[in-house]
């Protein structure tokens, strides 16, 4: 009982986040976010005994499929409620762009990692729960992107979210969101035709759900201006944050052509509890690349650590210098060939 209530921590920091836009202000979510961090401290690290039971229950027992869905509604119900809260609130437009930027910052954190996760499942609902969470994230073509694109070429010169190294996150991002566009809507990753036209039927699709609500948006709501505004910017900062996560994620870390396995060392980890209760478990980012057969191995946290929590990992890789400081110099331990 004690590790299922913790993964519903993003849902009680959500609906505290509710409480604070209704009753005081959005912005108090920033020091509640960063007093929450003190809890990676309280719980630690996991140990290597632990892990093994650990992805067991987060992808096989039943509580976790009903956690999961729980978190999903509440997540969703976030978004469905902000656009609810800017259309009645009056905000100016500074307090519009504020309030969109910090519900984004929880969509980024949040929505995006269930999401990711559920696009893994093989429930039907769970798989639906995913495709809402993408298309209010701003991202619908995320689902094809991730299964045909990253997964089946990680760490390759081929999979653009794996990051090269000297390669800054801006360039990064301009670089990955044209590649995966073009990708998911003309070339369909090389994959054989009647594949090809199953993923470009999805990312219509989606597109299309994605088209609908902002239509919808526009026809119901009093203020529909500050209301579409709201909804596009929360998504784009969610997609920004997320990039910045695959960016932190594989930087440096290479495999040098398909014959090489995947393996622990393709991607950099946190290990703390907290923080891996917060993000559904995304911090063990090589376990998840893992085939389950690998996942057997004596030794879970054999891959590359991050040297800090995920928030600052991710101020880091908004300064260049800093980055590449700090960075280069322990991904050329895992990849000592690179130059």
């Amino acid at each position: 009982m004690e590790r299922s209530w913790r993964y519903l921590i993003p849902s009680i920091l959500t609906a505290l986040y509710l409480i604070l836009c209704i009753y005081a202000h959005y912005y108090y979510l920033y020091p509640l976010l960063l007093v929450g961090n003190l809890l990676n401290i309280y719980w630690g690290e996991f140990k290597n005994t632990e892990l093994s039971d650990e992805l067991r229950f987060f992808y096989r027992s039943k509580t976790s499929y009903y956690l999961k869905c729980v978190n999903a509604v509440v997540l969703l119900g976030l978004i469905i409620w902000g656009t609810f809260f800017v259309d009645k609130a009056n905000f100016s437009w500074g307090h519009l762009l504020g309030f969109s930027v910090t519900t984004g910052l929880l969509t980024g954190c949040f929505i995006v990692t269930l999401a990711h996760d559920l696009l893994h499942s093989k429930s039907k609902l769970q798989k639906t729960l995913s495709v809402l969470l993408l298309t209010v994230s701003g991202i619908p073509h995320f689902a094809t992107e991730h299964v045909f694109g990253h997964h089946r070429y990680i760490g390759l010169k081929e999979d653009a979210t794996t990051a090269k190294l000297n390669e800054d996150f801006y360039t990064y991002f301009f670089k990955v969101t044209f590649s995966n566009l073009k990708e998911s809507f003309l070339t369909q990753y090389g994959l054989p035709g009647y594949l090809r036209r199953r993923v470009l039927f999805a990312n219509l699709k989606m597109l299309g759900l994605l088209a609908m609500t902002w239509i919808l948006i526009f026809f119901f709501a009093q203020n529909p201006v500050a209301a579409i505004v709201f909804f596009m910017l929360q998504g784009f900062v969610s997609y920004v944050l997320y990039e910045l996560i695959n960016y932190i994620q594989h930087y440096g870390l290479h495999r040098r052509d398909k014959r090489e396995e995947i393996s622990q060392q393709l991607s950099w980890n946190c290990y703390y509890k907290y923080t891996n209760y917060l993000l559904f478990l995304l911090p063990l980012h090589s376990l998840h690349h893992l085939p389950d057969k690998s996942r057997r191995t004596t030794n879970l946290k054999a891959g590359p650590r991050m040297p800090y929590l995920y928030f600052m990992m991710i101020a880091m890789a908004l300064l260049p210098p800093i980055w590449f400081y700090k960075m280069n110099r322990l991904a050329m331990r895992y990849n000592p060939t690179q130059s």
